[in-house]
């Protein structure tokens, strides 16, 4: 996993890679979304003073448990 920051104007964005997949796969797809989530509560954090780093759904394993 890759965080990198850039300036855009007045902003900052947060660059975010998670590589090194061998192949695309359902369980790739999930921690997509996952991987969105925390990123929208690290934004929320630094906005307002309250993030969700634990956000309530579902848990989802690659072992199928």
């Amino acid at each position: 996993m890759r965080f990198d920051l850039a300036q855009d104007g007045d902003f900052t964005k947060v660059l975010f890679t998670h590589q090194g997949w061998k192949e695309p796969g359902e369980f790739m797809h999930h921690c997509s979304t996952k991987w969105a989530m925390f990123v929208m509560s690290l934004k929320a954090l630094v906005e307002t003073g309250t993030g969700a780093a634990y956000p309530k759904d579902v848990h989802i394993s690659d072992k199928g448990d």
